[in-house]
């Protein structure tokens, strides 16, 4: 396997994998979202008062709930400056260990091999 081919194995199944964990995460946030109104509304109905309706919105969580975009882009920056380059270079070194073990293969010696081993055996 080539190089470039490396790469672009290497880059399509990143790709892959940020794009599925963008999905989980905004699905995630659209659940816990709907989830805290569900229970704002539940409270608000049965108990009356401001004070109670609030609460949810004055909890120290609510301005993480408020801002999922900067969650979101902090996430991506972590990920694209920590974690990626380290799954990146460890990725890329066994995908060249394999390539370079795969090139080395002497597929007449291998046969032979496993002639000598049929025969023995069966």
């Amino acid at each position: 396997m080539s190089r470039p081919a490396t790469i672009f194995t290497g880059l399509l199944v990143s790709g892959a994998i940020l794009y599925q964990f963008r999905t989980e995460l905004t699905s995630d946030m659209r659940q816990v979202r709907n989830q805290l109104n569900d229970v704002q509304n539940r409270l608000a109905g049965s108990v009356p008062g401001t004070k109670i309706s609030n609460a949810l919105t004055s909890h120290p969580t609510a301005s993480i709930l408020e801002k999922p975009k900067e969650l979101i882009e902090e996430s991506t920056t972590y990920l694209q400056n920590r974690v990626l380059p380290s799954v990146k270079d460890t990725w890329n070194s066994h995908v060249i260990g394999l390539a370079e073990n795969v090139n080395e293969l002497d597929a007449e010696k291998i046969q032979k091999m496993a002639k000598d081993v049929k025969d023995k055996w069966l």
